[in-house]
């Protein structure tokens, strides 16, 4: 059976149930592999959710499903690194300051129609990240937007997520009613770089399975995310690497810009916050330069696009400088690099999951849309 572009947008949109997963070939006018140049027109092979062969002229297989996209494009299949989809209830658990224990995964609902919807943006992999009430929130979790539960997890538990910013000490006061849970530190910016400096410090002094999320921390077995969006935190975040080695990756990063030499000495990627437009935007109403990923970029630090809506995340940035090509990796290889995934993720090239995206034509025009993603190999078609 051969399905035409014409008619793969109505053969997709008449169940929102995912079709098995099976031998496919599929042929496009032009296919990003995002491992060097597009392939005009290109074909990928597809095999039991993996990714078997690409080129720009394909034999098909005796019995395998041939899909069609005719003029659309294919490329691989989104990663948004630093994302709150499905999580339900709380990301965090406010009453303490510091929770490394605390695993966003148990707060995750699968059957969230957010999943659903990111998944129509072409979204197939997110890292769900505790929330910022906390300076140490807990672990992170991976995950894919689609197929079965129990295949759904890429990592259940990642990255130890940190706050160096504001949000820690809002609403917290130290002479407050005893029974109040804001009746806590830190109370200002001062007080979360101490906490931290303190926590990392005791981990340090002890044996290892005291304290064993932050000795893995300190021996740069688990990586840390740092929630940091003015220049002044960013700093304090480097000084706290300087004194405390780890695997740091900033996430927010709006005032990077001001420490992009520093920042790239460090060789430290930055997970960007959603990009926008408007003056002091955001939580604590950062300066904004509307060219900062390109700006970084330059300075060679690596940049991903994360919080949603990524492919007109990456052509706002490409719209302000950000080169076409690296805006479409912000969104594919480098997340899946920054996450230690590029070994299955965010590329179209042999062994890697089969993550997919069939857009109408090229990634950078308004006017395109996303027709089907597909998850380990397996379609998913969603209900408008």
């Amino acid at each position: 059976m051969r399905i035409h572009a014409v008619g793969i947008t109505l053969a997709l949109s008449v169940t929102t149930a995912a079709a098995l997963a099976d031998d496919i070939v599929i042929k496009a006018a032009k296919v990003y592999t995002l491992t060097g140049a597009p392939l005009t027109p290109g074909m990928v092979h597809v095999k039991d959710g993996k990714i078997v062969d690409v080129g720009e002229s394909l034999s098909s297989p005796d019995g395998a499903r041939q899909i069609d996209l005719g003029n659309g494009v294919l490329i691989p299949g989104l990663i948004d690194a630093h994302s709150s989809v499905g999580v339900e209830g709380g990301s965090a658990e406010s009453t303490a300051e510091v929770t490394p224990n605390f695993r966003v995964l148990d707060a995750v609902d699968w059957s969230s129609r957010t999943f659903r919807q990111v998944r129509a943006e072409g979204v197939t992999t997110v890292a769900l990240v505790p929330g910022t009430d906390n300076v140490i929130g807990g672990l992170s979790g991976i995950v894919k937007t689609g197929g079965e539960r129990k295949k759904r997890v890429v990592n259940d538990d990642h990255a130890l997520v940190i706050t160096l910013a504001s949000d820690p000490a809002n609403g917290n006061n130290s002479r407050n009613r005893p029974d109040s849970i804001y009746n806590r530190q830190p109370t200002n910016r001062m007080g979360v770089v101490w906490i931290l400096r303190n926590e990392l410090a005791r981990a340090k002094a002890s044996p290892p399975k005291e304290n064993q999320i932050l000795s893995d921390v300190l021996s740069r077995k688990r990586p840390v995310t740092c929630v940091s969006r003015t220049d002044v935190d960013i700093a304090a975040a480097l000084r706290l690497r300087q004194e405390y080695p780890m695997s740091l990756v900033i996430a927010g990063g709006q005032e990077a810009y001001k420490l992009k030499g520093e920042l790239a000495a460090a060789k430290v990627p930055l997970l960007l916050a959603p990009l926008s437009s408007t003056h002091g935007a955001g939580p604590e109403q950062t300066e904004l330069i509307l060219n900062l990923a390109g700006t970084l970029h330059e300075a060679g630090i690596p940049v991903a696009l994360t919080g949603g809506k990524l492919i007109d995340q990456a052509r706002l940035a490409a719209r302000f400088g950000l080169p076409k090509d690296v805006a479409l990796a912000a969104v594919t290889s480098t997340p899946a690099k920054i996450l230690g995934l590029d070994t299955r993720l965010g590329a179209i090239a042999v062994g890697r999951d089969a993550d997919l995206v069939a857009l109408s034509g090229d990634p950078f025009e308004l006017t395109t849309t996303v027709r089907w993603t597909m998850i380990d190999g397996v379609l998913h078609a969603e209900e408008p």
